[in-house]
């Protein structure tokens, strides 16, 4: 590279290293900080329908929904609902599913998390048109956990989940319910996504240069589809399943009297035990199962869930050349750790609304006889000592065309790793490159453990099952992954959905 332009791009980072999140998602009139609206916790939260069959549809349509103020927006619906379906299935179940197309793209339907035939995985490949059908046929055999599914067709994964295809599906297994965790009108399933909202209420999703490298980032949170909306609950547990269905923001999950709360799961279901945490940091596609316990408050006291966003450009050195910017804009190295605020993420919670965007009202009382339990479930990971071979993938940057992976953008049919059947593998990702940013990892037809962050310890959430990992700025995390999927083409990628459309998506092939 010239110097010239090797300093123009080095301008370009430096600049942005001082912008918020706010300002680098930012459109034409700069109103993309997060907002919150003047009858913010007005309207009450609402649950997408369950769909508890074996044999069903999913039918995608476009429709017109009011988000937010009184202005429709262009929207994509599941059988109508907006977010789409729970799906709610027990272990071991065979599923036939029936995805009609009646958007105005391509679709194909990704069951994220499930490890399912290389043909019911929804590979961009198999995505089918405008009035066709795609058939699922698969079981349902893996633990019980929080699973999720949404659109997958290459270069339209974005918009599609953006304007409101994406559910939960939730498996259920014997194990999980010996523990009797709250359920029923106790256990809450919450999509938050970030939108991007016109000042008439409008959703709108129009990528400029900066949006397709950094990714889409909306100027308001909503959970389940809605606005800051609130939650009548009894004084005690509930289980709430959390998702990040984000398509970019990285998320930092609080609540604010910064009172403590308790996962027990992440992606890939329970974890070996509950870990009490007072936040938790969600990227997009990331999936957390918390316990909450409302007994401390009295009646007609009322707690608000918040949302700080933490994602961050990095890969720019410290001043004296010792550390490396992290994705949530921490400085990493022997000098420069102490409490320094992202540089594309700062502490919202002095905010008029705190980061707000859910409100718990406690409305009841009422006897509870769940136990937290001290032990879940054994966690029988494989051994790293077993591992076959080591594959470092290599997260780059092309200058001023976008995020890759080795230094390549996504070909549909071309293989870029080839698998055995039944290996045991660490697959290392490495984000070094300069003006990296945070990168959510996802690989298809496989759980994994992940062994190691070089950016710090792992949270508590990351010591489960994992099939999405966030890769920050300058960091190495590794993963422990056994290949036991059917043999055929998958694909892993960024789940910053904007970097997936642009090529940041690599096929595997287990052979």
């Amino acid at each position: 590279m010239k110097r010239k332009e090797f300093l123009r791009l080095a301008s370009i980072g430096t600049g942005i290293a001082t912008l918020s999140p706010a300002l680098l998602a930012c459109s034409p009139e700069g109103k993309n900080s997060i907002i919150f609206p003047e009858d913010a916790f007005s309207r009450p939260l609402a649950f997408p329908e369950e769909i508890r069959a074996t044999d069903f549809e999913l039918a995608a349509e476009t429709a017109r929904r009011t988000l937010a103020g009184d202005t429709a927006s262009d929207v994509y619906t599941l059988n109508g609902s907006l977010p789409s379906p729970t799906i709610r299935v027990k272990r071991g179940e065979s599923l036939a599913i029936d995805y009609q197309n009646r958007i105005d793209q391509e679709s194909i339907i990704h069951w994220h998390g499930l490890i399912v035939p290389p043909e019911m995985d929804g590979h961009p490949k198999d995505a089918v048109q405008p009035g066709q059908t795609y058939n699922y046929r698969f079981d349902a055999d893996q633990r019980a956990g929080t699973y999720w599914y949404h659109p997958h067709p290459d270069k339209l994964t974005g918009p599609q989940v953006y304007r409101g295809l994406g559910g939960f599906f939730i498996i259920e297994d014997e194990e999980e319910q010996s523990f009797n965790l709250p359920s029923g009108d106790y256990e809450l399933p919450l999509i938050v996504q970030d939108k991007r909202i016109s000042d008439r209420g409008r959703i709108t999703y129009n990528l400029n240069r900066m949006d397709r490298m950094m990714g889409f980032f909306g100027n308001s949170l909503l959970v389940n589809g809605i606005q800051a909306p609130y939650h009548e609950v009894s004084n005690r547990f509930y289980r709430l399943r959390l998702l990040n269905g984000s398509n970019a923001r990285i998320l930092d999950f609080s609540f604010s009297d910064n009172s403590s709360f308790y996962v027990i799961g992440s992606d890939g279901g329970l974890l070996g035990r509950p870990y009490e945490i007072s936040s938790i940091t969600l990227a997009p596609g990331e999936r957390a199962d918390l316990l909450v316990d409302f007994s401390g408050y009295n009646v007609g006291e009322k707690v608000q869930m918040t949302a700080e966003p933490r994602n961050g450009m990095g890969g720019m050195m410290n001043g004296d050349g010792g550390g490396m910017m992290d994705g949530r804009g921490m400085m990493r190295g022997s000098e420069n750790r102490r409490g320094m605020r992202g540089m594309m993420g700062r502490d919202r919670r002095n905010s008029e609304n705190g980061g707000a965007f859910l409100e718990f009202r406690i409305t009841k009382e009422e006897d509870d006889s769940f136990r937290l339990p001290q032990i879940l479930t054994e966690l029988s990971f494989p051994n790293e000592d077993d591992a076959g071979r080591t594959r470092r993938i290599e997260l780059t940057m092309k200058m001023m065309q976008g995020a890759a992976i080795d230094g390549k953008f996504f070909e549909m049919l071309r293989v870029d790793q080839k698998v055995q059947q039944g290996a045991l593998e660490v697959w290392e990702f490495n984000n070094r490159t300069m003006m990296a940013m945070p990168h959510p990892m996802h690989l298809h037809a496989t759980q994994f453990k992940v062994l190691e962050r070089s950016g710090g310890s792992l949270a508590p959430h990351e010591r489960g099952w994992k099939d999405t990992v966030r890769v920050d700025a300058g960091e190495t995390v590794r993963v422990l992954t056994k290949f036991d999927a059917e043999k055929g083409l998958y694909v892993f990628h960024c789940h910053n959905l904007e970097h997936e459309d642009n090529g940041m998506m690599a096929n595997f092939e287990i052979i």
